[in-house]
């Protein structure tokens, strides 16, 4: 007997697939390849992967041409009109029959703004690659114990010098078709490559910032240390999670979770390497070696390594130092086949390579002053880095994926059509990114938004939203935007409205959520200061890095309480220091050394398990 299976139609891109009976259209469409957003990742907590189903079609006596019934979350998180329409939740729709669905853009992980510079300082040049010119005269051959031999005697740059098979392989065409002149390639304490000829000056690496939202590559000129293109991608582990919880959870509760993991993370990374060849034109053999930071999370599944152990009690990594892996072997193809890659180590469960690339490209190990400074790590989660003299102590701030754009009702990734930046005066004026109408708020018009609204009184200390009966001071157009749910009676305020004139709104409850992300960062940072015996007046310097982080409001940051009230010019945005680290780390050796040392002696602490968390939490609760 044959196995019943439904065909789905997936538009606008027009794919059919076949899929078996009570498959959910997340799964399916996960399946078939196509992005869609799933910041929860399945669980029907964010409200993010919605689709239009449109009326199934019945040939062949198959399906119903109904719609599918919502389910009691759908009826909580839509509206009747959206309902109406066809809009489901793709996570919480499963197929019985035929059915033909639109994703719409906003269910979409379309292009985001992608941060892929920031500031450094000047790091002298050592690669772990080297390339060396030979040319070996026949009647000296007869000196040598072995071919091998006199090549080491000629690069007289290490005793322990060391091939692979392959390696050896190749040294018969030095002297029957090379004529006696060839380019050593040299990584570490390895000879990896021969070539014919001098190619001394084509000796390329590739740096990586594997982020839980986004994942940067920058094609470096060993010989130079200078970059020759950026190429940059949404990490398509989104779709299991915009979270690392969400993904650890993917892992653990299903059987081929980690593989599905890991093969999304390496896929992406051979698509970007495949875009820095095309647009540099170099030879994928030409690559010799990568480096990678990221947080532990993305450290164990880009390994291969089941993260069970960072979801469990007493949330420990399997490996915190640094790894280096052939690059074939995790299944990295257009490079070198001899090809390293370097993996930065972490410092602890949730404060990982990224964080000690932060630390190198900020110089935060090397204490040339007395300065006390702090370093927030803005991204998807917020690692916060204290350094006292030549102490450093760090932490991470769970302040969740809002800033991502999850739980946030209307929230998004900062990509085309997000509202960016928010003020209010007599009215509410907006800036998006890009052209068109806009589609929801991303990050930084999140902070912006929730800093005006207490700022203009529509919400008060506590977190509150006022209604226009309790507000008699703010101008009549404002008090419009203020409506109340029908469907939960909750508070909302319209920022804007869509292409197909829908209210883009902020509502009670994504206040509360930015009250959770900000007061986490904010306890982060208390906790640090108190364990390092300061106070907030001695700080010197707060440096802001990471991708969202670049693009805050300063002075809207320290109106909602999100960073300490310092004086502004104290502040500084540092760009994506975790690339710049990875980058540092890939022409210097020196650098990689500096790195296993932060990862050793920076003191950890988890914030939830000293005695003032919960006093200092609430507190940082209020605006």
């Amino acid at each position: 007997m044959s196995q019943i299976s439904y065909e789905l139609t997936i538009q606008p891109d027009n794919k059919k697939i076949l899929v078996p009976p009570n498959t959910t259209l997340l799964e399916a469409i996960t399946e078939a390849g196509i992005n869609i957003t799933a910041a929860c990742g399945g669980k029907a907590s964010c409200g993010k992967c919605r689709v239009i189903v449109e009326q199934p079609p019945t040939p062949f006596g198959k399906g119903d041409g109904n719609l599918p019934l919502p389910t009691a979350t759908e009826l909580s998180i839509l509206t009747e009109e959206q309902l109406r329409s066809g809009m489901r939740l793709a996570c919480r729709t499963k197929l019985n029959s035929d059915m033909v669905i639109t994703i719409p853009d906003i269910s979409r992980s379309f292009e985001i703004r992608i941060l892929m510079g920031g500031a450094s300082h000047p790091v002298e040049l050592s690669p772990n690659v080297s390339k060396h010119y030979i040319e070996l005269p026949t009647q000296t051959l007869t000196e040598a114990v072995s071919l091998f031999d006199y090549l080491c005697r000629k690069l007289d740059i290490r005793a322990d010098l060391r091939a692979d098979l392959a390696v050896l392989q190749q040294l018969p065409n030095v002297l029957h078709k090379w004529n006696n002149k060839l380019t050593t390639v040299v990584c570490g304490d390895k000879l990896i490559a021969l070539e014919p000829g001098d190619t001394t000056k084509r000796c390329y690496g590739i740096a990586l910032d594997v982020g839980t939202t986004t994942i940067v590559a920058a094609l470096v000129a060993l010989t130079t240390g200078k970059d020759l293109e950026i190429a940059s991608m949404v990490n398509p582990q989104s779709q299991y999670g915009h979270d690392v919880i969400s993904r650890i959870n993917f892992a653990i509760e299903n059987e081929y979770g980690p593989d599905e993991l890991q093969l999304a993370v390496i896929g992406a990374i051979n698509q970007l390497i495949a875009s820095l060849i095309q647009s540099s034109g170099i030879k994928p053999e030409e690559i010799y070696e990568m480096t990678v930071v990221g947080n532990s999370t993305m450290f164990h599944l880009l390994l291969g390594i089941h993260p069970r152990s960072l979801g469990i009690m007493p949330y420990v990594p399997v490996v915190s130092h640094s790894v280096d892996v052939n690059a074939q072997d995790l299944g990295i193809l257009q490079v070198n086949p001899a090809a390293n890659v370097h993996v930065l180590p972490n410092i602890a469960s949730f404060v990982g390579a990224d964080t000690v690339g932060a630390i190198l490209a900020a110089n935060f190990d090397r204490a040339e002053d007395d300065s006390i400074k702090i370093m927030a790590d803005m991204g998807t989660n917020c690692e916060i880095i204290l350094r006292k003299n030549s102490q450093l102590f760090a932490c991470s701030a769970a302040a969740g994926p809002a800033f991502e754009g999850a739980r946030i009702k209307y929230g998004m990734y900062a990509g085309p059509g997000a509202i960016e930046s928010v003020s209010l005066n007599d009215d509410c004026k907006y800036k998006i990114i890009g052209r068109g109408a806009p589609k929801g708020i991303c990050g930084s018009g999140l902070v912006d938004l929730g800093a005006e609204l207490l700022r203009v009184g529509i919400v008060d200390i506590t977190g509150r939203m006022l209604s226009s009966d309790e507000l008699s001071k703010i101008s009549p157009q404002l008090q419009k935007r203020i409506i109340r749910n029908e469907s939960d009676k909750m508070l909302e305020f319209v920022v804007a409205h869509s292409a197909k004139n829908e209210p883009i709104t902020l509502t009670q409850r994504d206040m509360r959520e930015l009250q959770l992300a900000k007061a986490a960062i904010r306890t982060g940072i208390e906790v640090l200061l108190r364990q390092a015996g300061l106070q907030l007046d001695d700080v010197d310097e707060l440096y802001i890095a990471g991708g969202f982080g670049n693009y805050l409001d300063k002075e809207n940051a320290i109106r909602l309480g999100l960073i300490p009230q310092l004086p502004l010019e104290r502040i500084k945005f540092i760009g994506n220091a975790a690339f710049i680290g990875a980058k540092m780390a890939l022409i210097s050796r020196d650098i990689r050394n500096r790195a296993d040392k932060v990862a050793r002696n920076t003191h950890h602490l988890q914030i939830a398990d000293t005695p003032d968390f919960q006093n200092l939490y609430m507190e940082s609760m209020m605006f």
